[in-house]
């Protein structure tokens, strides 16, 4: 049985790009290769390559049928490694790769109207052939400072009036989200006629896809949501509405890709918004389902997710 080398590839985080592509400057990609010759042999090139990822390695993260168009397929390289074909002894090798992309890149989404997804991929080539692939996701954020970033001090303070009847109110959460976080807010409804009860609280945060192209057209489907159970936050289910109610909702946002991020530019945008959701019953029995809808933005976090940094020196024995 032939003893094939193994090949293992680690990126620094995530690319995160800062700005509009239109102005965005490039971002550099680097990491390392890690191969370990357990047996001696002949190696000719090790390269690197940063691609519009190819097959279904990210179809876990979204179980919806999505096309990836020809024109977005990228690919950059960095040749780590080359000779006539060098004889490698027994041990592992560790290379450094740097890949400078450019500010335009699309950003990784998964919708019913556009696939977006990247690897890293390196390649061993010689006597034998060996790679290893690593998803990476491409996120933008806005420039320090601009009027997008300054939402994220923007608080939700938002009321409705449904036919003089019933005032709803959400506030206390910032316009800006992050995945995987939990949002909080407090939804309060006051009747300002006699006779509602309550029958049912709380929140929905709605995703929306949106294809500008010759004949737009968007879809929209709920991403989360959190409703009160009967009896929980006091004895308020089938209750009439004495002035107002309060409640501090919480609602866990989904992890990136089972969720998108907002993207703002390019053929297929993607936005979101948060509902604050209320049925009333009137003193004839008559049922009613209320929404108040707020514009939120999700974003990524501000720091480079560490959990798929490079490994330390110390560990290079471990590798082996």
């Amino acid at each position: 049985t032939m003893i094939l080398p193994s090949v293992r590839v680690f990126a620094l985080g995530d690319v995160v790009l800062q700005g509009a592509p239109a102005d965005a400057p490039g971002y550099v990609f680097s990491g390392r290769v890690l191969i370990t010759i357990r047996v001696p042999a002949r190696i000719q090139t090790v390269k690197v390559v940063f691609q519009t990822a190819q097959g279904g390695r990210w179809a876990r993260l979204r179980h919806r049928d999505t096309s990836s168009d020809a024109a977005d397929n990228v690919s950059f390289s960095d040749s780590v490694y080359s000779s006539a074909g060098e004889v490698w002894a027994r041990g592992t090798y560790e290379f450094f790769f740097r890949i400078v992309l450019p500010g335009d890149l699309g950003e990784t989404m998964f919708t019913a109207h556009k696939r977006v997804a990247y690897e890293v991929r390196a390649q061993l080539s010689g006597s034998v052939r060996r790679e290893a692939v690593r998803p990476v996701a491409v996120k933008r954020m806005p420039y320090f400072g601009s009027a997008w970033e300054a939402l994220a001090s923007d608080m939700v303070h938002v009321s409705a009036v449904w036919r003089d009847r019933i005032e709803m109110c959400a506030l206390g959460c910032s316009r800006v989200q992050r995945d995987g976080q939990p949002l909080r807010v407090t939804g309060v409804v006051r009747a300002l006629e006699k006779g509602f009860c309550l029958t049912k609280v709380g929140v929905i945060l709605e995703e929306r896809t949106r294809c500008r192209s010759a004949r737009s057209t968007s879809e929209s489907h709920v991403a989360a949501s959190r409703f009160l159970r009967a009896g929980e936050h006091g004895d308020w289910h089938g209750r009439a509405i004495v002035d107002q109610m309060a409640f501090d909702l919480e609602l866990r946002i989904p992890p990136a890709y089972k969720i998108q991020y907002d993207v703002k530019h390019g053929p297929v945008t993607v936005s979101h918004r948060l509902a604050f959701v209320v049925a009333v019953v009137d003193q004839f029995g008559h049922g009613t389902s209320l929404r108040l809808f707020t514009p939120l933005h999700i974003m990524p976090h501000d720091c480079v997710d560490l959990h798929d940094e490079l490994p330390a020196y110390a560990d290079v024995q471990a590798d082996r």
